[in-house]
């Protein structure tokens, strides 16, 4: 197998020059070798590339980027691995209904595991997937989730819950919710390593 970082090199900059074809034919030559020897953790970088491959080229190859997270799921069979499924569903294929139950799987599978990075951000996606689907009840529910979580000060990223916030304190009219979600970006903010994340979460604080 090629090394790994200098494949993502050379496939970025594929995709770059817009050589969508040239990446996806190393990459398939690449995803050929993985499985031949059964190296999962190659075969996982392979099909993330295939994916945002996929996803770049224009027009967008919308159902192959999805066979490729399905086979993801298939063979790493990772909570991250569901939650990458989840963010193409969300972000690329504009599915928020099958993203809500992709993106509970991904919680799932990730707590089991214990990677509390991976449930965080998923939880995030959940809750705007959730709000997309006008489902704002268990949005809630998972504003109360993401509070339970911070508290637990588990190992996660700050960030990927703000658009969340924004959107769920946006809709919101009352003011428990409001107050939950001044106090959580209170929390958050100041431990935020993103300064454009940093910048809306201490607006969110200040609402």
């Amino acid at each position: 197998m090629d090394d790994p970082l200098r494949l993502n090199k050379r496939i970025f900059e594929l995709i770059k020059a817009g050589n969508f074809d040239a990446a996806e034919a190393e990459l398939h030559q690449a995803q050929l070798q993985a499985r031949n020897v059964a190296d999962h953790s190659a075969l996982d970088d392979v099909l993330s590339l295939l994916v945002m491959v996929q996803c770049r080229k224009q027009p967008p190859d919308l159902s192959k980027a999805e066979s490729y997270c399905l086979e993801r799921e298939q063979v790493i069979g990772t909570g991250y691995a569901k939650a990458q499924y989840a963010m193409t569903l969300y972000w690329a294929i504009g599915d928020p209904v099958r993203t809500v139950t992709k993106a509970r799987e991904a919680i799932v599978a990730s707590r089991e595991e214990g990677d509390d990075k991976t449930a965080y951000q998923s939880l995030g996606l959940l809750g705007l997937a959730l709000l997309d689907t006008h489902q704002d009840h268990e949005a809630f529910s998972v504003l109360n989730e993401i509070c339970q979580m911070v508290s637990r000060r588990p190992r996660i990223v700050v960030g990927d819950e703000t658009l969340f916030l924004e959107r769920l304190g946006a809709r919101a009219n009352d003011t428990k919710t409001v107050t939950m979600i001044q106090d959580l970006a209170k929390t958050l903010s100041p431990v935020c390593r993103d300064p454009a994340f940093k910048a809306r979460l201490q607006k969110l604080a200040q609402a």
